[in-house]
């Protein structure tokens, strides 16, 4: 069985911890990193119905996405209401992770996945320079190029959408002269050295630079190595909250509509704004994107799928000639535990389960 930290090393691939909005509680909140586990029950929310189900399907451990701890606790009471969710998680061992905006802004979490069920061509991220990145420059000796920029791949480096391994490689003339006590890799002490070498640069997030800094040192045969690290000016990757991006082709609006009302499994949807004929370039960001109408505009949106839509926000939409679709933020956000679920499957392929669970908080009816 697995155990509670390689599940979570597993989750931060799919959606790095670094990718966070500052003050948002991720990661592990309850229980022990060391905990072996085979069955987990996702959710959106935490509650005690949904660990009365995880205790029911003997679960050792709960997925959430909005985190359950997000302002300091300031006692732990176990006669009140919410004492009582912990003293049940405590007292039945289940450990409690979380994964939320990282999820979200991860360039093949929630965001990413909605645009996929839309059939989006290309997306982008709708937030703009969501994550820092570096530019590694590192000189080698010629030959070593693709040992270097294999391992540098294998960290996490040089990946530029779906394309690996880029890198810019000049060529030049090193030199050195080693000192008593130097152990060159080529050369000989106490002589000036002039060695072929190569120029190598690529890209990697910011969040990365001791993982890809001790790979690249791992493998680099001299002795003292040579790099230099600058941060970057523009935008990189495709990180950030939101995606927007094309239909393969143009449809009537309400052939769209139907669409979207049935990725979402919904017979209700709010929409408004800007009333559009046809419909091609679509935005879509799930939970609350309100502050981001003119932004999907000036990116050429003609709908903007979002939740926690506002009455102004409806106006200022029909404005701009946009039109809205607020299909619940529990809604949209809830399709994401399909991902993880297909994707946790993937890596631990006979070891390890999930469920989805069937306690799902909806926080309102419509009729």
């Amino acid at each position: 069985m697995p155990s509670v930290r390689e599940i979570a090393s597993v989750l931060e691939e799919l959606a790095p911890r670094g990718l966070a909005e500052n003050g948002d509680n991720v990661g592990l909140l309850v229980g022990r990193a060391e905990q072996e586990i085979d069955t987990a029950l996702l959710t959106l929310d935490l509650s005690q119905e949904v660990v009365e189900e995880a205790g029911e399907l003997e679960a050792g451990l709960i997925i959430t996405h909005h985190p359950p701890i997000y302002k300091p606790l300031v006692n732990l009471r176990l006669d009140r209401p919410a004492g009582v969710l912990w003293e049940k998680l405590i007292k039945k061992g289940i450990s409690v992770y979380t994964l939320h905006t990282n999820y979200d802004r991860a360039p093949g979490g929630l965001n990413e996945y909605l645009a996929g069920l839309l059939n989006l061509v290309k997306p982008l991220p709708v937030e703009q320079k969501a994550e820092k990145f570096f530019k590694l420059a590192v000189f080698l000796p010629r030959g070593y190029e693709d040992i270097v920029m294999d391992a540098l791949t294998q960290a996490g480096a040089g990946w530029i959408g779906n394309y690996s391994h880029c890198t810019f490689q000049t060529g030049g003339t090193g030199t050195f002269l080693p000192q008593e006590g130097a152990n060159p890799f080529q050369g000989e002490t106490g002589k000036l050295e002039r060695v072929d070498e190569i120029r190598l640069e690529t890209v990697f997030p910011a969040r990365m630079e001791e993982r890809i800094v001790r790979a690249l040192l791992a493998v680099h045969p001299y002795e003292e190595v040579a790099y230099d690290l600058y941060p970057l000016a523009q935008s990189a990757g495709n990180t950030g909250l939101g995606r927007i991006g094309n239909l393969p082709q143009e449809i009537p609006w309400e052939e769209f509509l139907a669409q979207v009302k049935e990725l979402f499994s919904s017979s209700y949807l709010r929409y408004g704004g800007y009333k559009n004929d046809k419909v091609k370039r679509i935005a879509v960001l799930g939970g609350k994107g309100g502050k981001y109408l003119r932004q999907v505009k000036e990116m050429g949106a003609e709908v903007f799928i979002t939740a926690d839509l506002g009455y102004h926000d409806f106006f200022t939409a029909r404005e701009l000639g946009l039109t809205l679709v607020d299909p619940g933020h529990h809604i949209m956000e809830s399709r994401g535990l399909a991902q993880i679920k297909e994707y946790l499957a993937a890596k631990f392929t006979g070891r390890f389960r999930s469920f989805i669970s069937r306690k799902q908080i909806d926080p309102y009816d419509l009729d």
